[in-house]
């Protein structure tokens, strides 16, 4: 692992892409190590945090007689709602708080505000795609058909929910810069958005002349298109492609616009 120092004395014949990779490779090591490194039980929250909520869910819905959910297994229902909106409640605050969290290491002309944007941004997608991995080959070794019905829109949902995860993040650290209670008031905004992001029901469950309601987030159809691709039972009435897509492109063009115009302060 390269260090500060030697990021700094970089030999001139890299380029510019090959810089930013050493470095976001030398803070990706230094997060990690921060992170996971402290607590032998590191990576054991990152499993069982999602395992508990769907275990929680899981239960009261058996409680109550439903063994089902959309013609989807309890299990798999509450999980394919769980994991997106995990990675999208983490990668916010994460994100929002990567530049003000690492001003120090401005200090080396070879770190650029957004390396470490990047660098959590690399951890929470790794952290996601482990978890999902796990948790469902636990699944399949239970007896679950956990094999996703259409691979290809399934990732193109979660790779929309990652562009939008950026995209605000780098806004929001244009927020943080301005106003330091930013972090508490997203924690306000994503909190209830759990129970409005079709995380345990889906829009086949809500009358139609409700769906307006939920229309308007982003993260609601995200988990829908997830679930039509993922279930070949499930066919969301609701999820629309273009909705999100638009949304992630205006996301990213707004994080990546309020990032240059305040990449010069990100670094006083």
């Amino acid at each position: 692992m390269p260090s500060f120092s030697e990021l700094t004395h970089a030999a001139p014949s890299r380029n510019a892409f090959k810089i930013m990779c050493d470095t976001v490779h030398a803070l990706l090591m230094r997060e990690v190590k921060a992170r996971f490194g402290s607590s032998k039980l590191g990576y054991f929250w990152a499993v069982a945090e999602p395992i508990a909520q769907a275990a929680v869910l899981g239960l009261l819905f058996t409680l109550i007689g439903r063994t089902s959910l959309a013609n989807v297994p309890v299990v798999l229902f509450l999980f394919t709602g769980i994991l997106p909106f995990k990675l999208f409640s983490k990668l916010l605050p994460q994100l929002s708080l990567g530049i003000a969290s690492n001003k120090a290491l401005f200090a080396y002309r070879q770190v650029a505000p957004i390396d470490p944007v990047i660098t959590r941004l690399v951890i929470e997608i790794a952290t996601y795609a482990i978890v999902y991995m796990v948790i469902m080959a636990v699944l399949a070794w239970l007896g679950f058909d956990v094999v996703p019905d259409q691979l290809l829109p399934f990732f193109m949902a979660n790779g929309l929910l990652i562009i939008i995860s950026f995209g605000l993040g780098l806004a929001l650290c244009a927020a943080v810069q301005q106003w330091d209670d930013t972090p508490k008031l997203l924690s306000m905004v994503t909190t209830p958005m759990f129970y409005v992001s079709g995380v345990f029901f889906a829009a086949t469950m809500i009358p139609a002349q409700y769906w307006y309601l939920l229309n308007w987030n982003p993260i609601f159809h995200i988990i829908e298109l997830s679930r039509d691709a993922y279930f070949e039972s499930y066919t969301t009435p609701v999820g629309d492609w273009q909705y999100v897509t638009l949304f992630a492109l205006g996301s990213l063009f707004l994080g990546l616009g309020l990032y240059r115009i305040n990449r010069v302060r990100f670094s006083a």
